[in-house]
């Protein structure tokens, strides 16, 4: 019987640590920027909004299950085979838009750090915390065997958040008629259309869907692990687009009643989780929030490292020292951009401009993990099959969406929308 029962724990345990690649894109999906737009959305326009992180979160899942094929199958990464195809040239460019992708969201992670860390303390500035903490950050690059650290932390942050958001909705409830109406698409009002759109770009990174070639070759994984892989990178980014969902949910249920007022703060926030926590909401969200700002701080910055270097044919291991420099450069850059920002300290208003940023490598990245992962020259009998590549092309219709939604904003500003 204890034999059958330690057979059984070492099985469960090495599902979990199969699910590792995929939690760790998961630190890019559930940071900083998904926690807030999803309270604001459930806070302000109730269930209505449903439907965004469901199809996020769907496209996610379609883009790093291509990805990650592409890894195992051919044994190269997504940018690897890109220069094979393509040349050195748009592998480049492709490395420089993966970094810069990843580099915009810096500034908003340090200062969800430097937010959390000050509102947890009530001492010191948040910027002051974010500089402290990114320097931690940086000492936690150098730490050996890097890679399993890491998955530990992001293992922190998804026990963390399904013990404090999924204990709150199990008490407060879902209005179920209201939850399935919100599954229908539809804009409440024309704020809706960019609380979406920016709920869409911080759910569905295809900076990070690109990396799960990386994290495939950083495995050794080959061909024979096609199906499992498959399911797991399903279940992995399902159960973190679960964790925006019920964030969104709890939102709607407790802040979106007209009782709270939707508010970018930690006490405000923090009002989703009192059914649960009570008193002690405001300390539960608030190191909920943090780790989540933390994972993503380190994650996002090895990820656009690892594609720069990657781009341009370097060591690009998490472990190599060329990642590590340049994810220490990212790290630098972002808590300076905080510190100069006419915005410093607020996350939301950082977040908001980085997504104005990042969308503009989208397409070219999503292009290429589609066009590879289709490639029958590449991918032999293992590329996409028509369905796969229909919803592919629906996701990447999504992207240039949202590319478009912000370039009209930027030419608006000027006075030149688009429309």
């Amino acid at each position: 019987m204890a034999e059958s029962d330690t057979h059984s724990s070492s099985t469960l345990m090495s599902q979990v640590r199969a699910l590792g690649p995929a939690l760790v894109l998961a630190a890019v999906v559930v940071g900083p920027g998904s926690i807030a737009l999803s309270t604001i959305a459930g806070g302000t326009y109730g269930y209505q909004l449903l439907w965004v992180p469901v199809a996020a979160t769907a496209f996610m899942i379609t883009y790093v299950w291509m990805s990650a094929r592409v890894g195992l199958v051919t044994g190269e990464t997504i940018f690897e085979a890109a220069r094979t195809k393509y040349g050195d040239t748009v592998a480049k460019l492709a490395g420089v838009f993966g970094f810069l992708t990843i580099l915009a969201f810096q500034a908003g992670n340090n200062a969800g750090i430097g937010f959390a860390s000050a509102a947890l303390f009530d001492l010191l500035a948040p910027e002051l915390w974010a500089i402290i903490f990114t320097l931690l950050a940086i000492g936690f690059l150098w730490l050996p065997n890097l890679y399993e650290k890491v998955e530990l932390l992001v293992q922190i942050v998804v026990g963390v958040m399904l013990v404090a958001f999924v204990g709150t909705l199990a008490i407060v409830g879902i209005d179920i008629p209201s939850a399935s109406q919100g599954l229908v698409p539809a804009f409440p009002d024309t704020n809706a259309v960019l609380t979406s759109l920016g709920l869409a770009a911080t759910n569905f990174s295809i900076a990070a869907a690109v990396y799960q070639s990386h994290l495939m070759k950083e495995k050794r994984w080959g061909p024979d692990r096609l199906t499992e892989q498959g399911f797991d990178s399903l279940v992995g980014i399902a159960l973190l687009g679960l964790i925006v969902l019920v964030i969104l949910l709890t939102s709607a249920a407790v802040i979106g009643t007209g009782e709270g007022e939707p508010a970018f703060s930690a006490s405000g926030m923090a009002e989703q989780l009192e059914p649960l926590a009570g008193p002690a909401a405001f300390y539960l969200f608030t190191i909920g929030f943090f780790f989540a700002a933390l994972s993503s701080l380190v994650v996002n910055a090895l990820i656009g490292a690892t594609l720069l270097v990657d781009g341009f044919g370097g060591d690009a291991r998490m472990d190599s020292n060329q990642v590590k420099y340049w994810a220490m450069a990212a790290m630098a850059i972002g808590t300076v951009s905080l510190l100069v920002s006419p915005g410093s300290g607020d996350p939301i208003e950082l977040l908001r401009a980085a997504q104005a940023l990042a969308v503009v490598a989208f397409p070219l990245l999503a292009f290429l993990v589609v066009d590879i992962a289709r490639d029958e020259a590449i991918m032999g009998e293992y590329a996409n099959p028509t369905i796969v590549n229909v919803f592919a092309v629906l996701g990447y219709l999504a992207i240039i969406g949202i590319v478009l939604n912000y370039l009209n904003e930027v030419l608006s500003y000027f006075g030149y929308g688009l429309f």
